[in-house]
């Protein structure tokens, strides 16, 4: 990671195996709605894990409500706000 901070990419992945590595128990145990539960919760700290990692890859941040862009065409367009003020 290099600037400090906490990896979410790598809890994310963390959790996904947790949850799928204790499905099949969960079914050999015969909890099977415990296991649609955690096979559920597997498949979206996946999605979540994949999610900031290409977030991360491809230096993205929030703009707007709904959009993600590259850091550095956000940063330009502010600097070019302020510079017209």
């Amino acid at each position: 990671m290099g600037k400090g901070g906490f990896e979410f990419a790598r809890a994310w992945k963390l959790l996904a195996g947790a949850f799928a590595a204790a499905t099949p128990a969960l079914l050999y145990l015969r909890h099977t709605e415990a296991a649609f539960v955690t096979a559920a919760l597997a498949a979206s700290a996946w999605f979540l894990n994949l999610r900031t990692g290409i977030k991360r890859r491809h230096d993205l941040v929030k703009d707007g409500p709904r959009n993600w862009r590259p850091r550095a065409e956000v940063e330009a367009r502010h600097r070019e706000e302020d510079e017209e003020e």
